[in-house]
């Protein structure tokens, strides 16, 4: 990898890093959400940093390049994310239901 393309993966994963923090800061993240997202920029960080680690995971998975590891690993993340969303959305749109129904009952 050229290693602009790593300073600037890296001051992403910084600037990421530190808008994480804000938001935990300002109670938008809760302290478990602040947590699994540092560790995910520092992870970004650490692999944009040092590429060549993860060549030998690229072998076993017979992946011969580099950017469709981080492709590949990239929608498993975002999946996940989307999933633990969808998730939530169904619990708050259950919520939203019973305490409608709370209400209309007592008018």
């Amino acid at each position: 990898m050229l290693p602009i393309l790593q300073i600037l993966g890296a001051f992403f994963g910084v600037v990421m890093l530190y808008l994480t923090f804000l938001y935990y800061k300002r109670n938008t993240y809760d302290k478990k959400g602040a947590i699994v997202w540092a560790l995910i920029w520092c992870g970004f960080i650490f692999l944009a940093a040092f590429p060549s680690i993860t060549y030998g995971i690229m072998q076993k998975l017979e992946i011969e390049r580099t950017v469709d590891f981080f492709v590949i690993g990239g929608f498993l993340v975002f999946s996940v994310i989307i999933f633990k969303t969808y998730t939530i959305c169904k619990k708050l749109q259950k919520k939203m239901e019973k305490l409608v129904r709370e209400v209309a009952i007592r008018k």
